[in-house]
């Protein structure tokens, strides 16, 4: 009797440790569920957030509006040309689409210099509006 209770516990211990490790296993080979799939299985429909037409912040002092920019928006794309660096895109909308393009305004007027070049003073309302000029 006393063999079979030691043949009994490695078997039973076995199975627990295989139980354990194809639990493991299909949970770590599985793809974690995105928010999509997670609402196709509940049947909730997701809306993509679109990207923003227009920004706007509060200047920080001592840097120019670009680079306060590039830390405000995501994926802003830049162009180098003889004038400076300008926008080409902010967030997938790129300038000549639909004959829109970025501007900048400083306290509510369109500025008249790059955004490269304009050091901010700091407290400033920056709008950046992707329009027709």
């Amino acid at each position: 009797m006393r063999r079979r209770t030691i043949v009994i516990v490695p078997i039973i211990s076995l199975a627990a440790v295989a139980a354990v490790s194809a639990l493991i296993w299909t949970s770590t080979d599985q793809p974690a569920n995105t928010a999509v799939d997670q609402s196709k299985q509940s049947g909730q429909s997701v809306t993509a957030q679109p990207a923003r037409t227009e920004i706007t912040y509060a200047a920080e002092p001592g840097i120019t509006s670009l680079e306060q920019l590039k830390r405000e928006a995501s994926d802003v794309v830049t162009q180098q040309s003889e004038y400076g660096e300008y926008i080409e895109s902010i967030e997938g909308y790129k300038g000549g689409d639909e004959g829109k393009y970025w501007s900048f305004y400083v306290d509510g007027v369109m500025s008249d210099v790059g955004a490269g070049s304009y050091t901010q003073k700091g407290g400033e309302e920056i709008v950046w509006k992707f329009q027709k000029l």
